[in-house]
């Protein structure tokens, strides 16, 4: 801090001087006309300082009755070079420091001459110098004092921040460890649901891989299934044209039984008539009536085996008929049975794709769950290293905490020595 003396308005004598070349009438008029002077200073032409003139020096003149004539007495009074002496000399812009150092240089100074680049300013006499340096110390006192105060203030204030944040720190540090801590037991609980999946899964993958290999054997009876059924149809195609001659021969056999039938009528009506004939003719026709019995005999065994025939026809085109019929409920059928193959096949074929899809999947997802379980474990081993960091930041807390706490007693302690010095 730089030292500038400030001069109230009593105090201009301190700036007062006098020339070298003045008489020692001038010198004591001066101590005279300003009786609270005690130091004048002493300036050449330039008004360089040359030194002082201390009160003490003349008072023997200056209260002495005769000293005034003295002093006009031409050979005494004429010179004031005998009571000059050196003082110290320093520029006024010069630190507290500085300007004791200066003080102390010369020994046995009265008091201490300011210049403002080496001109006379002011002087200043020890009681001064100290009276200022007193009050410069008081006024530095009350300044660090204040500022003392106001760093207790911050540091206080610094200090319950830290506080608070050393506070809710340990309180974010024992979350993150009960946060851990659950953690931990989650990843461990997931690794053990996921080695367990996993393990589900594989035997899932095994009974996919399985289904797949019964789906597509399954695929292979039903192509070879649908190869019968084809043939099937073809000889059941390849038959309907000879169950329809056969229906047309139960037929034909009818109309032939019919034609037998009517030859049999017309038989049975010629051997009538032969007969007839006969009784006409008397005895000399019994040949003729043999023959026409027998003809009548034969007529009679013919519409009998025609009447077998007819029935046996009709019991053939029944059965006949029987047998288009059920041939045409088995190509109905049969036709049925293929649209449902059909589906059937396609259901197979997509079954088929579908399992080993699922199969596929299953695997995937097998492999994923392994990856799980693996992510799970290094989740567990991140967990336990965050937790044992939430330890050390607890702990790191704690001790922050309880720095705080101590900066802010030595803070006060510091302030109150300061203030007690």
């Amino acid at each position: 801090m730089n030292f500038t003396p400030r001069i109230r308005a009593d105090e201009g004598q301190h700036r007062l001087f006098v020339r070298h070349r003045e008489t020692m009438v001038k010198l004591l008029e001066i101590f005279r006309d300003n009786a609270g002077i005690r130091l004048l200073a002493v300036v050449d032409d330039h008004f360089v300082p040359i030194g002082i003139v201390d009160e003490d020096d003349i008072r023997d003149l200056l209260y002495n009755p005769y000293g005034h004539a003295l002093m006009t007495n031409p050979g005494i009074g004429s010179d004031i070079a005998a009571f000059v002496k050196p003082c110290a000399m320093a520029e006024y812009d010069l630190s507290n420091a500085d300007l004791v150092a200066a003080h102390s240089r010369q020994n046995n100074s009265s008091g201490l001459i300011l210049t403002a680049q080496g001109k006379y300013l002011e002087t200043v006499s020890n009681e001064r110098l100290i009276s200022l340096l007193v009050d410069e110390r008081v006024n530095r006192a009350e300044k660090i004092s204040q500022f003392g105060q106001n760093f207790t203030d911050q540091i206080v204030a610094l200090s319950d921040q830290l506080s608070s944040a050393a506070t809710h720190v340990y309180a974010l540090a024992e979350s993150l460890d009960n946060e851990a801590g659950e953690m931990a037991s989650a990843a461990t609980n997931v690794a053990t649901g996921a080695a367990q999946s996993s393990a589900g899964l594989a035997d899932v993958h095994l009974r996919g891989q399985n289904l797949a290999a019964s789906m597509m054997a399954l695929a292979a009876v039903a192509s070879e299934a649908k190869q019968v059924r084809s043939e099937t149809r073809d000889i059941i195609d390849q038959a309907t044209p000879q169950m329809q001659a056969l229906a047309d021969s139960g037929a034909a056999i009818h109309n032939i039984t019919g034609v037998i039938q009517n030859i049999v009528r017309q038989t049975s009506v010629l051997a009538l008539n032969a007969q007839i004939e006969a009784v006409r003719q008397n005895s000399a026709a019994h040949g003729f009536v043999a023959v026409a019995n027998e003809i009548k005999l034969l007529a009679g065994q013919t519409r009998g085996s025609a009447d077998e025939v007819s029935h046996r026809a009709d019991q053939i085109g029944a059965v006949v008929g029987n047998v288009v019929d059920g041939h045409l409920q088995i190509v109905e059928a049969i036709e049925k049975m293929s649209i449902i193959s059909n589906q059937i096949d396609g259901s197979v074929e997509t079954q088929t794709a579908t399992g080993i899809a699922i199969a596929g999947f299953v695997e995937q997802a097998a492999a994923a769950t392994s990856d799980i379980a693996w992510g799970a474990n290094n989740i567990h081993g991140r967990a336990a290293h965050v937790q044992k960091n939430a330890k050390e930041l607890e702990r790191v807390s704690a001790l922050l905490l309880s720095s705080a706490s101590a900066i802010g007693d030595r803070s006060r302690a510091f302030v109150d020595a300061i203030q007690a010095a």
